[in-house]
């Protein structure tokens, strides 16, 4: 039995015609095959969505049954539609952890890799009235930690109004910014707030950086604001995300965050997305990325800082020998311990999944959606079983469990054994 699941938006066009829109980009389809798309939720199968819609037209059931099978096969080649040979879930999950609030579109640079394509305001970001009343609802509802990040999140005006709030309500503060922005003043108020802070760094030059971020003379900004931090004694990361633009200069990189007295480093896996999508050429295969990440564990007792962990390094040790549960929930952690909310208030496993069809906080409570999108609940409902290919035979499935599912989703195949993966790389040669 095989149950199909259509999570982009579909709209209506002139003449009988539907676009499908998606982060691959626009389909035309006609008024048959929207009809099909309209019943594919991921819980009626195949059968069930062909008997409910054959008395609209002339044909068997059985070559009804051919003709949607046909056509669906068709969008899950291009990733349009997920298949499954089981029904989605319902679950009844406990509040997440964190949430990654993206609190603004808006951005001073223009980065090559951007995940949600940020520059000039693009969308309308959320009042502060109901930030305020969401930051309330998470209190209540058992939220841990909020990340505030962006675009830019210093680009929006009432940040430290938002972020006293939710201080205010014990919950743990962080910032995810470019840090061309942090000012003395800036960075004394994120130590008031005992908030951390992930500053993102590309380069060690302003030569690489601008390759990335768009703006070369924004590295002197950035450094600004790594001292401004580092100074005022705020608890800060380094993040950088590993593209072919920067990866021969990631022995530098180390050199200067060990230089600045930077407490952390994280290692970012480039995921063509957003903006990123027109960017592909920027990615390395995943054996690059094995021979970098190898490096880092082997060299981190060298550091004063802590590298902290990488994708995919648990393949670094030996297996546990562990027989996998094929029905245990493939989860990385999006949609249970955490997930992103937009600046237009869409609720997302993570950032990386902009594009499908969710739920927003600008017209339902933010419980409402976590316990009742269909959407969250699809992505909940995937498990280890539901991975094709190498990964069925792979000896650390057992703790992996398929990893990371924006890696896949940017390359159109949400079910595929994991597009980083070293391991798969190694094994498919």
């Amino acid at each position: 039995m095989l149950y199909p699941y259509f999570p982009f938006s579909l709209g209506r066009q002139a003449h009988e015609q539907f676009l499908i829109s998606s982060p691959y980009g626009e389909h035309i389809v006609n008024r048959d095959a929207a009809a099909i798309l309209q019943m594919c939720n991921g819980s009626r199968s195949l059968d069930d969505i062909a008997a409910r819609l054959q008395a609209r037209y002339d044909f068997s059931n059985a070559s009804f049954v051919a003709k949607a099978e046909t056509f669906i096969d068709s969008l899950s080649l291009k990733g349009l539609v997920w298949i499954k040979e089981k029904p989605m879930r319902w679950f009844n999950p406990p509040p997440p952890q964190t949430i990654f609030w993206e609190v603004t579109s808006r951005c001073n640079l223009q980065c090559l890799h951007c995940v949600v394509s940020a520059g000039e305001n693009t969308a309308d970001d959320l009042s502060t009235e109901r930030c305020l009343q969401l930051i309330d609802d998470w209190a209540a509802f058992g939220v841990q930690d909020i990340t505030f990040s962006g675009g830019e999140p210093l680009l929006r005006e009432d940040l430290f109004q938002l972020a006293l709030a939710a201080k205010q309500k014990n919950l743990s503060i962080s910032l995810a910014s470019n840090g061309t922005l942090i000012t003395r003043d800036v960075a004394r108020q994120c130590k008031a707030l005992d908030m951390d802070v992930q500053i993102s760094l590309d380069g060690s030059t302003a030569d690489i950086y601008g390759r990335v971020r768009g703006r070369k003379e924004a590295f002197d900004d950035v450094m600004e604001g790594i001292r401004n931090t580092l100074s005022e004694g705020v608890n800060l990361t380094i993040g950088t995300v590993l593209t072919k633009n920067n990866v021969d200069d990631i022995p530098e990189l180390l050199k200067l965050v060990q230089r600045m007295n930077i407490p952390y480093f994280r290692l970012i896996p480039f995921i063509p997305s957003g903006r990123g999508q027109h960017n592909r050429d920027l990615e390395l295969d995943p054996l690059q990325v094995k021979k970098i990440s190898e490096d880092l564990a082997a060299q981190r007792k060298m550091w004063a800082f802590t590298i902290l962990p990488l994708e995919f390094e648990l393949t670094f040790s030996a297996p546990s020998g562990e027989q996998p549960d094929m029905t245990r929930p493939s989860e990385c952690g999006g949609a249970v311990h955490y997930c992103t909310v937009t600046p237009t208030g869409e609720v997302l496993p993570c950032h990386y999944f902009e594009g499908v069809v969710t739920d927003s906080v600008r017209n339902r409570s933010f419980s409402d959606i976590w316990r009742n999108s269909r959407f969250l609940n699809y992505f909940r409902s995937i498990e280890v079983g539901d991975i094709k290919g190498y990964c069925h035979e792979c000896e650390w499935l057992s703790t992996c469990r398929g990893g990371c599912k924006a890696a896949n989703f940017s390359h159109r195949d949400l079910f595929q054994s994991n597009a980083h993966c070293w391991v798969v790389r190694e094994n498919q040669r």
